[in-house]
């Protein structure tokens, strides 16, 4: 485990499928997300459960617990590690909507920097962010993310499409 003050980071377990696949299917958590938002079952995303607890290759993803009660709020992940640019992609989200802006995005990201950092041994973050989406974009840069380019009209959503921000952080 990754351990910080509010939160703590864990490796996918089988027994996350439930909360995985609540926030799958939520529209509002999902459509701003890489894979966008499409509903799936629990039983097509149990097949790929296995890949998402893998975490010998180049991605590592965590469920993001609260300290006080252990439950699951959300997930964050490193994704596409290149081990020879010592680069990688963040993504992140906070499923569970009775705890948001409470701080344990800021505190995830940071012990998964953190730990990506001083045992990975990467120099550098990068991810995507829809320009619409002005609170993820803020947070990111509150982070320490800077905007190095634009793919135009990327993102599907709500019926139109949107620009896609590349960030990246150096680290």
């Amino acid at each position: 485990m990754i351990n910080g003050e509010l939160i703590y980071l864990r490796p996918i377990i089988k027994d996350d499928l439930k909360y995985l696949n609540d926030w799958k299917n939520d529209e509002e958590t999902y459509k701003f997300l890489g894979g966008g938002f499409m509903p799936i079952s629990k039983d097509q995303q149990s097949n790929w459960l296995d890949s998402m607890i893998d975490l010998t290759g180049n991605n590592k993803r965590y469920i993001v617990c609260k300290q006080s009660d252990d439950n699951p709020i959300g997930m964050i992940g490193l994704y596409g590690i290149n081990w020879i640019h010592r680069t990688t992609e963040v993504g992140l989200y906070i499923g569970d909507k009775n705890e948001l802006r409470k701080g344990y995005a800021k505190e995830a990201y940071a012990l998964l920097e953190n730990f990506a950092k001083n045992y990975l041994n990467i120099r550098k973050i990068n991810l995507n962010v829809v320009d619409f989406n002005k609170k993820a974009k803020l947070m990111w840069e509150n982070y320490g993310f800077q905007i190095c380019g634009k793919l135009t009209e990327e993102r599907f959503i709500d019926g139109r499409y949107y620009d896609l921000l590349i960030m990246e952080k150096f680290i």
